[in-house]
């Protein structure tokens, strides 16, 4: 069954996306611009969503999508949870979508469960500027309801009845895509100082066709989204370490990131585009003197 009516917290860059591709497809969006920064705010009007307070997009939505940082998902789910138990609804849809550890989706299952709300675990894979490219993966007892998203033009795939599986997927996955950023951030910097780059990255072409142009544009975006993408790997490493796992790569990996959110030299677009390219940034790194050692 469709959704006509979807709250989304917050409008982020892929929450800015998702909320064009919804309202394309005739979909009321609503969020709670409440506490929110002024960009995220603008980034809602631009994108055409409708402000309510948290109780009233409770009360209204189908289904509650939360997109946010990996930090703030159970803090979302606290605010509607509670917000759920003050109107007395028992019958609502939630779906986080955020790259959270299975052991953080297991927190906000119980996070929601004294309101009665029904809670999906699920995932984006893909560009958020090119969502109907990307697939959303969810798991959980009322996961195949999510289905409904396909008639607003997302891509669905059910993994299982099992909370927990579709954050899983989405980490490790995450370690995969942040790895090669962060491997290619490092060396790339590096044959920057050597006077290298050009050559480098044409060899790196020769040996790995397509590569570098594709992970290259993930690193354009990181001034801005470092910061999450660090917090994404230290949920992969508390997922490996739950599970009796060692993670190496993604403690490094992790530590990249947040050398690079450190530099503060991004600025959030009010439309969730981005700006820039490899080339640009991989001098902005360079000349704010990322992997330099200190004296």
């Amino acid at each position: 069954m469709a959704f006509q009516r979807v709250g989304i917290l917050s409008i982020g860059e892929m929450g800015y996306h998702w909320a064009r591709l919804l309202k394309e497809r005739g979909v009321e969006v609503m969020t709670s611009g409440r506490g929110r920064s002024e960009i995220t705010q603008k980034r809602a009007e631009n994108a055409g969503v409708r402000s309510a307070p948290i109780a009233r997009l409770v009360s209204e939505a189908d289904l509650i999508v939360s997109i946010v940082v990996p930090s703030a998902a159970k803090k979302v789910a606290a605010q509607v949870a509670k917000a759920l138990l003050k109107v007395g609804r028992k019958d609502c849809l939630y779906l986080d979508a955020n790259a959270i550890s299975p052991m953080t989706a297991g927190d906000i299952d119980r996070i929601l469960a004294p309101a009665e709300a029904s809670f999906v675990d699920g995932c984006i894979i893909g560009s958020a500027a090119k969502l109907t490219d990307a697939t959303v993966y969810v798991s959980g007892p009322r996961a195949e309801e999510l289905r409904g998203l396909q008639d607003s033009g997302f891509s669905v795939e059910v993994l299982g009845q099992a909370t927990g599986q579709a954050s899983a997927f989405k980490v490790v996955y995450a370690g995969l895509t942040k790895g090669l950023q962060g491997l290619l951030t490092e060396l790339l910097v590096g044959a920057r100082k050597f006077d290298l780059l050009p050559e480098i990255m044409r060899r790196y072409e020769e040996s790995f066709p397509g590569l570098v142009g594709k992970v290259g544009r993930s690193i354009a975006a990181l001034p801005v989204h470092a910061g999450r993408r660090a917090e994404e790997m230290r949920e992969l490493r508390a997922t490996f370490h739950h599970h009796g796992l060692k993670a190496v790569i993604a403690p490094a990996t992790q530590k990249v990131l947040e050398q690079i959110a450190s530099l503060d030299c991004g600025k959030p677009s009010e439309t969730g585009g981005r700006e820039g390219d490899l080339l640009e940034t991989l001098e902005l790194f360079f000349q704010r003197g990322l992997l330099q050692e200190k004296d």
